[in-house]
């Protein structure tokens, strides 16, 4: 599966907008992933960073009217230019110290309200969130790196998880299980042997991201990923479709 990353930019459309969303409809990806996170009035918004530089403050601390003005989409804009044509890749990238049963209770309810159960996979760095969704949508646990150690643990709600190791020593199926989550993704540089053996041992589903070469593609196909999250989707989905033919015949979402 080819997912477009942050929507589709390759023809100029800001990232995580109804203009790229709107382009990955027509890329040959099967998925848009979209970046979330909740405004001060606990609005679903889709941007990548914790503070918008025209604002110079952070998302979770600025109202969503302001937000707004500064051409920020809301998730229910996004959903409602891409429900029931595409699957939706839904990354939390929430940087405040929130509760994350009532942020994840908030977001899943938001998406059966739309009926997109079945067309949608959470997925994020922050096991505290992850493990919070319930189990009514597919949810995915990104691996996370040295540098989100703080986030993770100073800007958790309540009761921090606390890794005990260095976080590229975990294997995926303990951060699939501290997370509760049903699905693993990293980067192709963290598929060590060891991490391989588990992979395949546990029948763990796997993606990998962001794929921006031919090279990348290969090596993320022979390592067993399902799930690939590229830069420029109609590139790689025409080369998926050349590569395996028969993954063209699918019938549409």
């Amino acid at each position: 599966m080819i997912v477009a990353h942050r929507g589709d930019t390759s023809l100029g459309a800001k990232e995580n907008s109804i203009e790229a969303v709107a382009s990955a409809l027509v890329s040959g990806a099967e998925m848009v992933e979209v970046d979330v996170q909740w405004s001060e009035d606990e609005e679903f918004v889709c941007y990548h960073d914790e503070v918008h530089p025209a604002i110079d403050a952070p998302v979770h601390r600025t109202e969503y009217r302001k937000l707004k003005e500064h051409g920020i989409a809301s998730l229910t804009e996004i959903l409602s230019v891409g429900m029931g044509k595409i699957y939706f890749n839904i990354e939390i990238k929430e940087y405040s110290a929130r509760d994350p049963k009532l942020f994840m209770h908030s977001l899943v309810n938001v998406l059966t309200e739309f009926g997109l159960e079945g067309d949608v996979l959470l997925s994020s760095f922050r096991s505290d969130f992850i493990r919070e969704a319930g189990w009514i949508i597919p949810t995915c646990i990104i691996h996370p790196d040295e540098e989100m150690r703080k986030l993770l643990t100073f800007r958790s709600f309540g009761n921090p998880i606390i890794f005990e190791r260095p976080l590229g020593s975990y294997l995926p199926s303990e951060l699939m299980q501290i997370a509760r989550a049903t699905g693993y993704a990293c980067q192709i540089s963290e598929l060590t042997p060891e991490s391989l053996a588990d992979i395949e041992r546990h029948n763990i589903f796997l993606g990998v991201y962001t794929i921006t070469t031919e090279l990348e593609f290969d090596q993320a196909v022979a390592r067993g990923a399902r799930v690939l999250v590229c830069e420029h989707p109609h590139k790689f989905a025409a080369l998926r479709n050349h590569r395996f033919p028969a993954r063209e015949t699918m019938p549409p979402v």
